[in-house]
């Protein structure tokens, strides 16, 4: 027998307290937080600042965590920030207007993340390839602006532009399918109090809205209709854009909502309809009706019902004049589309423009920005802002005229490539399989968006922009989600 010698047992690893690695990491994270509010207080920047940075980091943090752990519920950060915003500018601090331009960054981050996780989620997207690089295409011409200087005007119209495509990505990867039935629960709850909004605008009346309490801005978040109406925002910069979260509205409980929420989001979205007098959105509310009679298996009716739509619209057109600037001769609206048609034509300035365009922010979108600020609300100043009519190289409303003037042709065929590609996707998966509500909204707001852009700027705008296309986005991921076996 041999003797080994005494045996010994390996001591035990010391014990590290769970989490302490993370409290390390708040407490310098805290740190760091409590000296950037000390050093706006030294620069003499308001103290409501410093205080919005102590309380609103832990908020941001600790909600940037909870996506992380629940990225479905992404859908309602982004219906209540991109909804609420313009009016938390106006009664808080134009800074909050950041917080938008946070949430969309953190959103890709954590798409990112989520494609580093599982990679099979970007390849679950396989059948998008041709929009998105058609797409991407798009982004590349922005950024390289080919026939303009990379100045202020550039870096607004090529912000907004990234922003609103990279929500339709994040929207796409973020647990598209779970994040639908959240963002159907976001908008019940806030269509309803948008209504309820406008409509106590309505009842306060214009005086009291521009020169009262509420200190709007007439022509922007108050405007009238060509017969004396009065059109609201609700919370919203201006009534287009909430008439165009009606729209939204009306798309899901069209077809993904149940009975109960889809009661509740038509109710409302007739209310804000009302109350905006939006006329294109009500257009845009009887194209997702025919896509509905399609979607119920009355597509010869359908088909029927639009052209005869088309025939009154083109009559109303031919029959109702306007003038398309204050002392102009009033025009019939189809000769002059209400001034769009002079509009559209500043877009291109000869054959080097139709090629290249005339430069990101030149004209439209970004071509009145000076300098790289956050800016004020509108509100109430005493004078009413310059109005932009026909002719007036800030004022091409439409998306497509805007993309033209911005990058050229390359760039328009690039965007209609990927609308078109998507729409083939859409029409190929509701033949597939006619029950796939998301497949069939995300028709229905691609369909609707199309014709908004034909006569707004609204593709790269907020807050059109962002809720149209993170809301397509979520749709869209959730159509290739149910694809899956």
């Amino acid at each position: 027998m041999i003797d080994l010698g005494p045996r010994t047992t390996p001591a035990p690893a010391p014990l590290v307290e769970p989490g302490a690695g993370l409290v390390r990491v708040a407490v310098g994270g805290g740190l760091l937080v409590v000296a950037a509010a000390a050093a706006l207080l030294a620069l003499g920047y308001p103290p409501v600042l410093a205080l919005g940075l102590l309380v609103g980091a832990p908020v941001a943090l600790a909600g940037a965590w909870l996506l992380h752990r629940r990225p479905e519920l992404a859908a309602w950060a982004a219906v209540l920030v991109f909804s609420t915003s313009a009016e938390l500018r106006l009664r808080l601090d134009p800074t909050i207007g950041v917080l938008k331009d946070a949430l969309v960054g953190l959103l890709v981050v954590l798409a990112l993340v989520a494609v580093r996780q599982r990679p099979s989620t970007l390849r679950r997207l396989s059948p998008l390839a041709l929009p998105a690089a058609a797409l991407a295409v798009l982004v590349g011409l922005y950024a390289l602006d080919p026939a303009g200087a990379h100045g202020t005007s550039w870096i607004f119209g090529t912000r907004l532009l990234v922003e609103v495509l990279a929500l339709l990505l994040a929207g796409a990867l973020l647990a598209p399918r779970a994040t639908l039935v959240h963002l159907v629960r976001a908008m019940v709850v806030v269509l309803p109090f948008e209504a309820a909004f406008a409509w106590a605008q309505q009842i306060a009346g214009p005086a009291s809205l521009i020169y009262g309490w509420w200190g709007y801005e007439y022509g922007s978040q108050v405007r009238s209709t060509s017969g004396g109406g009065v059109r609201t925002s609700g919370t919203f910069e201006d009534p287009f854009q909430l008439a165009a979260l009606a729209v939204l509205g009306l798309a899901l409980a069209l077809f993904v909502a149940s009975r109960w929420q889809a009661a509740v989001l038509i109710a409302s979205a007739v209310a804000v309809l009302g109350a905006t007098s939006v006329r294109t959105a009500m257009l845009q509310a009887g194209l997702l009706l025919v896509v509905y009679a399609v979607k119920r298996g009355f597509a010869r009716e359908a088909a029927a019902l639009g052209a005869v739509a088309a025939v009154a619209g083109v009559f109303f057109l031919a029959t109702t004049t306007s003038a398309v600037r204050p002392g102009a001769p009033e025009e019939p609206l189809l000769l002059t589309l209400n001034g769009r048609s002079d509009a559209w034509a500043l877009a291109v300035d000869g054959w080097d423009s139709l090629v290249v365009g005339n430069g990101v922010g030149a004209r439209g979108t970004g071509s009145t920005r000076t300098e790289v600020a956050v800016t004020g609300p509108p509100q109430f100043d005493g004078s009413a802002p310059d109005a932009a009519f026909a002719g007036n190289p800030a004022f091409l409303d439409s998306s497509y005229a805007q993309v033209q003037s911005d990058v050229g042709i390359v760039g328009s065929a690039a965007l209609l490539t990927a609308l078109a590609a998507t729409a083939v996707f859409l029409v190929r998966r509701v033949r597939l399989d006619p029950t796939d509500g998301a497949a069939w909204a995300a028709l229905g707001v691609l369909a609707v968006s199309v014709v908004d852009w034909i006569g707004r700027s609204s593709l790269a705008s907020y807050t059109t922009g962002f809720l149209t296309l993170y809301v397509l986005g979520v749709l869209l991921g959730a159509v290739r989600t149910q694809e899956q076996p």
